[in-house]
């Protein structure tokens, strides 16, 4: 019962979220041009390449050691590890400054939003630490609450000024800036109310956190490369405008991937439960309901996305709707990697995840090379569904080795 509430607060966040923002992109391709959106596609590609090395994995390590330490311990331990991400923001900064010129020619923007960009992914990473906090604390209509009020904010500001100001890319880019410096203020007043933070700090603490944090730079840079890097060979052998119709389509097929984000917050803190106590048989069904909705969803996308392009996408932006089916199916081979990825995070084997990443990595930039080169945009679709395929194959393979699928999936 407590999962089925928990999952259905976290689904109706998903949910209301997805809805707001389609309506959003809906409303967007009537008032950008492709270019536009291949701008925007960039911008928002390179933060998700830079927020790795922002984060240095804290995310992932402040959420499973919520399980491991007392409070006390627990609160010198956030403490040093925020120093991190503060410190990794100040020199991207610095850096962002110096190569601002190769920068703004591969992101196609202004002075502003160039020397920002560390900051974003600064509050991101301080974002992600504090929903998984409220995850693991249980607290799940604050969850949902605080995920739905920054996109609420995030998006009036884009109508306002997008549609009402005329600021184009600009304002989109603005509007999350916005959004994002509004939840930092509230990751700051849940920081003190929680008493989070004692300012008790230590070196090999903090060296500790890097060393643990290290394999998730390649785990998640391995995101970028497999979700993200397709726009920028897109944009260098096919040009902005198809990195436009591209964002169109992955904006339809990424419902896939919020319905996977979803499911790992309300199925990966009970599969840590569960499998500290070697209750597999709750992990069984944790295991298999993740399956199974992600197959739900991605034959729901698949079937209606025509029907989405038709009524809601405005014309300029109709040769997105290739894309977007076989992004879904990409997607879905990912969500399967993401339920069996839990079963290594609690194994502490960072070093396996790092493994298949940098894998996974190399074969994506390999195939989008001879992909994108040969096919176009459509090409990067291809390369998504083999590259997500090898990686969930690969964490499917590890679980295997170190518990057995005899173990998880079959009764004892």
């Amino acid at each position: 019962m407590r999962l089925a509430k928990s999952l259905s607060v976290y689904a109706f966040a998903m949910l209301f979220n997805a809805a707001l923002s389609f309506a959003t992109f809906s409303l967007l391709t009537h008032h950008l041009t492709e270019v536009d959106f291949g701008i925007i596609n960039l911008y928002n590609s390179f933060t998700i390449f830079i927020v790795p090395f922002i984060g240095v994995g804290i995310q992932f390590t402040l959420s499973v050691d919520y399980f491991k330490m007392d409070e006390a311990s627990y609160r010198t331990h956030f403490s040093n590890a925020v120093l991190i991400p503060i410190t990794s923001c100040l020199i991207l900064t610095v850096l962002c400054l110096i190569f601002f010129y190769p920068l703004q020619q591969l992101i196609k923007v202004n002075f502003f939003f160039a020397l920002t960009l560390p900051f974003s992914g600064l509050l991101i990473v301080l974002n992600d630490v504090m929903l998984s906090l409220i995850r693991n604390k249980g607290k799940h209509i604050l969850y949902a609450g605080f995920s739905i009020a920054r996109n609420v904010v995030e998006i009036s500001l884009t109508i306002l000024f997008v549609v009402g100001l005329g600021m184009a890319w600009r304002g989109r880019l603005a509007s999350a800036l916005m959004a994002l410096i509004a939840s930092g203020f509230v990751v700051y007043y849940l920081v003190r109310k929680w008493r989070l933070y004692n300012g008790n700090y230590n070196k090999d603490e903090i060296k500790k956190v890097i060393i643990t944090g290290l394999p998730f730079i390649p785990e998640r840079l391995a995101i970028f490369v497999l979700a993200y890097s397709d726009r920028f060979f897109i944009d260098f052998y096919r040009g902005i405008g198809d990195v436009g119709y591209y964002g169109a389509g992955a904006q339809i097929g990424i419902i896939v991937n919020l319905c996977t984000l979803t499911l790992i917050s309300t199925f990966h803190p009970y599969i840590f439960k569960n499998l500290s106590t070697l209750d597999f048989k709750s992990v069984r069904k944790a295991t298999l309901s993740f399956i199974g909705i992600s197959l739900f969803v991605t034959a729901s996308v698949i079937i209606g996305t025509p029907y989405l392009f038709k009524f809601f996408i405005g014309k300029n932006f109709q040769p997105g709707q290739v894309y977007a089916k076989l992004i879904a199916i990409g997607y879905f081979f990912w969500a399967i990697y993401a339920v069996f990825m839990a079963y290594l995070l609690y194994l502490k084997k960072n070093r396996g995840l790092m493994t298949i990443s940098i894998l996974g990595m190399i074969l994506s930039l390999s195939l989008n090379f001879i992909n994108v080169k040969k096919f176009g945009a459509i090409g990067a679709t291809y390369t998504s569904i083999l590259v997500y395929f090898f990686m969930a194959a690969a964490a499917v393979y590890t679980v295997h080795k170190f518990i057995g699928l005899k173990k998880i999936f079959l009764r004892a």
